[in-house]
């Protein structure tokens, strides 16, 4: 069953591909959703949360 991206609707063979998907594209953080404006503030909550 196919998983698709809420964001940019493109769809993913396994939640594993998305939750691959979501950092590096929309910056997302794949534990706990929480959205950030670049990729090094994303970097820093999952180094301080995760």
């Amino acid at each position: 069953m196919a998983v698709k991206c809420s964001t940019c609707d493109e769809e993913f063979e396994s939640a594993a591909g998305l939750s691959q998907h979501l950092p590096l594209h929309h910056h997302t953080c794949g534990v706990c959703s929480e959205e950030f404006d670049d990729t090094e503030s994303l970097r820093d909550h999952i180094h301080e949360s995760h």
